[in-house]
């Protein structure tokens, strides 16, 4: 099982190892620690869209 995400009319694939290797990678952790929002809304707000993650003052939320 992969991921499938969507952005603008495309759709792009990445296999389980892939969605490791980004979720692990330092990037991907600098990215989400300056994304604390209060909530769903606020994250919104600020251009996130739905499935996009982000922390709530250290506990990791993803938008729905």
């Amino acid at each position: 099982m992969g991921l499938n995400i969507k952005k603008a009319n495309k759709t792009y694939e990445f296999s389980n190892s892939s969605v490791s290797k980004i979720l692990s990678s330092k990037a991907f952790g600098k990215d989400i620690l300056i994304r604390d929002y209060a909530s769903d809304t606020a994250a919104i707000s600020a251009g996130l869209v739905k499935g996009d993650i982000y922390h709530k003052s250290g506990d990791l939320k993803i938008v729905r």
